[in-house]
């Protein structure tokens, strides 16, 4: 075990594609993006205005939040420092400084993202590449520095399964996400 980036408490070595034997099983399943439940960690589904489309999932764990998107990626290549730069330039272009480290799940990005006038974010931006497939993690809140929360939300990431299918899609396309059967959808006021 790396004592600088403790395993996550569900003991996990993830993230997962669907073929793999070590895999976990009793996911919450979202389309592409499944799942260990975890009671202390709520779930929610971003939802694209306009379109209705859901485009991430948000894991929210006391003051600190997960987003999760899984994208197409061509076969046997890892889209995540191709992403990374595109991302770095973004963030540059908007007078936004950045740092890159190396976390657990390789190089990662740290920034301070404007949220109002007087009032900047800190979030760690991570991703990892799978069998035709990037998954991307956004952590904000205090779980980007404090070892507790990080952990918790880290051992969620590691804990999703992608289920990927056999559709032909463009690399960058986003995995289609679906709620699961019976959830409940709160009524728009």
């Amino acid at each position: 075990m790396n004592e600088l980036y403790p395993s996550s408490p569900n003991g996990l070595l993830g993230p997962f594609d669907e073929s793999d034997p070590n895999a976990p099983t009793e996911l919450a399943e979202f389309g592409s993006i499944a799942f260990l439940p975890n009671p202390r960690v709520a779930v929610r589904a971003e939802i694209e205005e306009g379109t209705g489309r859901m485009v991430a999932l948000s894991f929210d764990y006391l003051d600190s939040t997960l987003q999760v998107q899984a994208f197409a990626s061509p076969k046997g290549e890892s889209l995540w420092d191709e992403v990374l730069g595109d991302i770095t330039a973004n963030l540059e272009s908007q007078g936004i400084s950045i740092e890159r480290h190396l976390g657990p799940f390789g190089t990662e990005i740290y920034a301070h993202i404007p949220i109002s006038q007087d009032e900047l974010k800190p979030v760690r931006m991570f991703g990892l590449s799978g069998d035709r497939w990037l998954l991307r993690g956004v952590i904000s809140g205090s779980a980007v520095s404090e070892l507790e929360p990080k952990n918790e939300l880290e051992g969620v990431f590691r804990s999703i399964v992608i289920r990927r299918g056999q559709v032909p899609l463009p690399p960058r396309e986003l995995l289609p996400l679906s709620l699961p059967e019976g959830a409940i959808v709160p009524k728009a006021n």
